[in-house]
């Protein structure tokens, strides 16, 4: 039990430590290749943030654990909203200014219920991945149209605390360095083991 927790602490901050240089690495390929840094803003780093969720799925997925799967998607979400939100409100009020913001909030209610009514039967076929996925291609086509509208209008706070936190030097060669080490701790040892199996020992003890 105690070995298990280890690992997983171990493994999840390997995931985040791998992920954040990995939009680092993602950043400086776009900027070297021209793409605006407002898409890369509005893109890379917003994804970015939600890849080690993102490779906990993949991995409990892999290993058949689909209630992990499913409860570390609906789970960070939750814990995004409700905890991030209230303990930012508790430390100090604040007022959101972001016109992003405010558009995507009902977007996030509309998905809400995409999802509800994707999981209400109890079933997540391979045609309800490929719808899910089809929305986010569509989010993505979405974020990008409103990273070009804002370069024309100009960036609002929350654009502009994205595009802060976007790489300022580095090339190429830094960037696949960054890239090469982000992918093999995702991958090594034998990828996310580190994680998904400590997950499933600490919940079910009997299965160890």
């Amino acid at each position: 039990m105690l070995l298990a927790t280890a690992l997983l602490i171990v493994g999840l901050l390997l995931v985040v430590y791998s992920a954040d240089r990995l939009v680092f690495a993602a950043s400086i390929l776009c900027r070297t290749f021209g793409i605006p840094p407002l898409i890369i803003g509005m893109t890379v780093v917003s994804i970015g943030t939600s890849l080690p969720e993102i490779i906990v799925s993949l991995a409990a997925s892999l290993h058949e654990q689909r209630d992990l799967a499913v409860g570390t998607a609906l789970g960070s979400n939750i814990i995004n909203i409700l905890l991030i939100l209230g303990l930012a409100a508790l430390v100090r009020p604040f007022t959101v200014h972001s016109d992003v913001l405010r558009r995507e909030l009902p977007l996030m209610l509309l998905v809400s219920v995409v999802a509800g009514s994707v999981l209400y039967d109890g079933q997540l076929s391979r045609s309800d991945g490929i719808f899910l996925l089809f929305l986010a291609v569509l989010w993505l086509l979405f974020i990008v149209k409103l990273a070009r509208q804002a370069e024309r209008q100009g960036t609002d706070s929350l654009t502009r605390e994205q595009l802060a936190e976007l790489p300022r030097d580095g090339g190429l060669p830094v960037a696949f360095l960054w890239l090469g080490i982000a992918l093999i701790i995702m991958q090594w040892p034998r990828g996310w083991w580190l994680i998904t199996p400590r997950c499933w020992r600490i919940t079910l003890p009997s299965a160890s």
